[in-house]
């Protein structure tokens, strides 16, 4: 079993749509009714909202699907080297530098950005948070130390998956170092979703089961029908597009309430993934060469498009607005020019900062097994 295109396309497609979340919330909250806004409400976003293709925006879904890839691709990697200690003292070296570098630089880009006032009283109050007063200092910190210990998400809100995507790489790591007795392994890692349902918060709960549940699915070799492969992507792609009010999925709200949002982005994310993985005729579709470069670009793409939207969406759509054009008309050229941008700028961020993380990582993984 080898690492697939189409798993770095999806999770390409993934973080496109956590752009478009940030983006269409930045002017449209109906879009998502997390909460009221005083923006103007119409009938086209209320009609998306309760439509069942809310997956094309949801943040959420795709942070899942980062999850599940991540337990699915670190055991991958793991596993090819049949030495576990070995691979696991390198793994634990690398990881922390290899999240923590680019996260430290998107916190350092946004302390710069935030150094030129924006107007942000024309956007989702939601996203207003975005501008705090900057401290070099804080930022560091923020980057470096407590996004990954505490969730801390100030200086750039993406960043509260990195201390679930740190320690949900230890629980992979650990697992896979435990691989030549695989009744502790499946122990351990029952120990662990156990800890997690009793005791953590929700999202870090269903964070950590879609790592175990992505490690899980490099061991599935049995085939499956492409008709169901492809049933269950749609199906995955649909629960994506859940929230709490949303008609389309008032029979689960019924009886899961408030948890329908959270725990069917959570199970579209899991499907999603695992017919990526099945299905032939989606892993043909996803092998392109745009979308693997998407997949190659997308942790760059999601740690700096918010700094993006402050210093490049928010003044544009304020200059169209205040030159006369409609709030429709400013915020999709806003946002159309803003997603080149981030795109941009991503290639040249993952060059150069997220290169040098992997460079960073393996040198110290390097000197220290020696």
């Amino acid at each position: 079993m080898d690492k697939l295109h189409s798993a770095e396309s999806i999770r390409g497609l993934a973080c496109i749509a956590v752009v478009f979340s940030h983006l269409l919330g930045t002017f449209y909250p109906q879009l998502h009714s997390f909460y009221e806004s005083k923006l103007p409400k119409f009938e086209l976003a209320e009609t998306i909202y309760n439509s069942p293709f809310a997956f094309l925006y949801s943040g959420t879904g795709a942070v899942f699907i980062f999850f599940v890839l991540s337990g699915y691709v670190l055991t991958l990697s793991s596993l090819k080297n049949t030495d576990y200690k070995k691979r696991f003292f390198i793994s634990i070296t690398k990881r922390y530098p290899r999240l923590a570098i680019p996260a430290l630089f998107s916190c350092l880009l946004m302390f710069l950005v935030l150094q030129i006032n924006v107007d942000v009283s024309r956007i989702a109050e939601a996203m207003q948070r975005i501008k705090i007063e900057p401290n070099f200092f804080d930022a560091l910190y923020n980057g470096s130390i407590g996004a990954f210990l505490f969730g801390d998400q100030r200086y750039n809100r993406a960043l509260w998956t990195m201390r679930i995507e740190l320690f949900g790489s230890i629980i992979i790591y650990l697992a896979c170092l435990l691989q030549y007795r695989p009744i502790f392994r499946h122990l351990f890692l029952l120990l662990i979703t156990l800890i997690s349902i009793i005791v953590l918060p929700e999202l870090m709960m269903l964070g950590f089961l879609s790592f175990i549940i992505g490690h899980y699915f490099y061991f599935i070799q049995k085939h499956i029908p492409e008709a169901l492969s492809i049933l269950i992507f749609i199906f995955g792609l649909y629960l994506c597009g859940a929230h709490n009010t949303s008609t389309s999925y008032s029979f689960f709200s019924n009886f899961l309430g408030e948890k329908t949002y959270d725990y069917l982005n959570f199970t579209g994310g899991v499907l999603v993934v695992f017919s990526v993985l099945k299905s032939k005729i989606i892993d043909d579709i996803l092998d392109k060469k745009p979308l693997i470069w998407l997949g190659k670009v997308s942790f760059a793409i999601y740690l700096i498009h918010l700094s993006i939207i402050y210093i490049v969406c928010i003044p544009i759509f304020n200059y169209l607005l205040d030159n006369g054009y409609s709030f429709v008309y400013s915020s999709l050229i806003s946002s159309s020019i803003t997603f080149f941008v981030i795109l941009f700028f991503s290639h040249y961020y993952s060059k150069y900062i997220d290169d040098l993380a992997i460079n960073t990582s393996n040198k110290l993984a390097k000197l220290l097994v020696k």
